[in-house]
């Protein structure tokens, strides 16, 4: 039985790590999402969402001429990352707000490319996120998540994960979930997945959405 998460529960968990987020999670976490950068095409006037945007941990990393459009659960979050948006001088275009990433409020085949860093794992319904996820990026257009993802059946890691979860969801994310399994469950074409962050416990997974 996969362990779940509690949507209450996060959104005030993940408030109460917002002043400090970058210095709990950024030595381990922040190598994967410097690195899935390298994935992103650097042509201009692309229009990018960003699941999980968190205290905009990510801001400074978008090309030039970039509209990024940055979402949150937590409130508190998009406070932090509001404030260090305005510090910034990138020539990109950003907006941020609070949303459920359950629930996007924007039109099918809105976005060039969706990023999303150690989010799939923190949600009560993956599979619904990974929908929505598809429902509102461009066909041809890229995805590139970052995550944990539980090891193969069979696995001593994958078993180790299984027991393991219920104490990391206290934490803020579940560690039993095949989430390039949910992925590709939800119709995203998966094309290449590489691991990062300490000891390769990270995926970075490009996939699209088929035209």
């Amino acid at each position: 039985m996969k362990c779940r998460v509690c949507p209450s529960y996060m959104e005030k968990l993940y408030s109460f790590y917002s002043p400090f987020y970058d210095h709990i999670f950024g030595h381990l976490l922040a190598p994967g999402r410097r690195r899935a950068f390298h994935y992103l095409e650097r042509r201009p006037h692309q229009k990018i969402l960003e699941i999980g945007v968190g205290p905009g941990s990510t801001l400074e990393f978008y090309p030039p001429q970039t509209e990024v459009v940055g979402i949150d659960i937590s409130p508190a979050m998009i406070e932090q990352a509001k404030a260090k948006a305005q510090r910034l001088n990138s020539g990109c275009r950003f907006t941020l707000q609070v949303m459920d990433a359950a629930k996007l409020e924007f039109p099918d085949n809105t976005f060039d490319a969706l990023m999303s860093a150690y989010v799939i794992t923190t949600v009560s319904d993956p599979h619904r996120v990974c929908r929505e996820m598809l429902r509102v990026v461009k066909p041809g257009g890229k995805f590139i998540v970052v995550n944990h993802t539980r090891s193969d059946n069979g696995n001593y890691w994958g078993r180790l994960e299984d027991l393991l979860a219920p104490v990391f969801v206290r934490i803020g994310f579940t560690t039993d979930l095949d989430v390039i399994g949910v992925m590709k469950e939800a119709g995203i074409v998966i094309d290449q997945v590489i691991p990062c962050n300490l000891f390769n416990t990270g995926r970075i997974i490009l996939g699209h959405k088929e035209a």
